[in-house]
This record gives C-alpha cells, structure tokens and sequence, in this order.
C-alpha cells in the first residue's frame, strides 16, 4: 500500500485529472439507526440521572455518533490515470494485475472466505457491492484490496482499462501517457 500522504501528499492525486470519484457515505437508514441508538442511551442515561447529567451525555453521544459516520463515510475511491485511490491510500497502475466488480451476493462470499485474508479492505457495511483489485507486488503484504463500491460494474470497468498485463499486445500502448489520454480525453 502507498499511502498518498507519505508519498505524493493527498492534495496532488486530487489535483489530476479523476476519472472515477465515489465516496462511501452512509445512507439516510443508517443515519436514522444511529439517531434511534443515540435517543434510546440518552433516554436509558437521562432516567437515571439528574437532568444535567443527561443533557451532557446527550450532547457526548450525538457528537460521537455523527463523528463516526462523518469519518466512516467520508472515504473517498479515486481512479485517475496514474492509479487507484482509497481513503489515504494509493497503488499505480503497475502495480495491479486484474480487477473484478462483485454483486451483493459475490461481496458476501468472498468477505466470509479465506479470500479476504490478508487483503486490504476498506468496505463499509451500508454497501453490499465491491471490487476486488488483485496486486502484482511482491513487495506489497497485501494480496488485494477489496473495497465497498455502490457501482461495481462502472467501477471494474475504468480500472480494466488501465491495467497493463505484461506481455500482452496492447501493453506498450497502454505505458505510454498518450493512450490513456486519448482513452479519457
């Protein structure tokens, strides 16, 4: 994993050209469970307590739990030319050997399989869908990098075009920065 800040600085993968740009929030339900977890300790808390205590923990719990799904949700998959962004991560083109977009159903099976053992994850439990990118690091300990995506299909698809399998005919073409710029405009 490269982690962008360390590498680049996160503001420059921002600064290129996007081709793909998904943030994970959680949805409206997820809101709505949290608010409804919140009231229910507030109300447990506040009636066995004075007023004053349970005016604080009010306060404490609503801003841990609008806190949580601010920063759970507001990782960011980024897919620019020179690679694939998550959250504060990064991988080059080079360095990513296939992609594969997984349905809810093909999601569950593959976080519930050794498969996922030793991957990168960063899937959030409001989104069923995913993508596995497979790595051709040695060097990298980790294997993939599984990652929640409410678009798998468009999302497979722009990163199949960027990986480059060596060996093949077109692999030439796609190390070259033109190709890829006439692909995307």
């Amino acid at each position: 994993i490269r982690d962008v800040e360390r590498s680049r600085g996160l503001g420059d993968v921002y600064k290129r050209q996007v081709v793909y740009s998904e943030r994970l929030w959680a949805p409206l339900s997820w809101w709505l469970i949290g608010a409804a977890v919140a009231l229910s300790l507030i109300v447990a808390i506040g009636a066995w307590t004075s007023l004053a205590t349970g005016g604080i923990v009010a306060v404490i719990v609503v801003v841990v739990v609008v806190a949580a799904f601010i920063k759970a949700g507001s990782v960011r998959i980024v897919v620019t030319e020179e690679g694939f962004g998550v959250g504060r991560s990064w991988i080059e083109w080079h360095w990513v050997d296939r992609v594969r977009g997984m349905d809810a159903q093909t999601m569950n099976s593959v976080m519930r399989s050794s498969h996922q053992v030793g991957s990168f994850l960063v899937t959030r439990p409001w989104i069923r869908s995913g993508l596995v990118l497979r790595l051709a690091d040695p060097a990298d300990p980790h294997q993939a990098w599984i990652v929640s995506t409410r678009r798998p299909g468009k999302l497979a698809a722009i990163v199949g075009e960027y990986i480059v399998v060596p060996g093949s005919p077109s692999s030439s073409e796609n190390l070259s920065g033109n190709s890829m710029e006439d692909n995307h405009g």
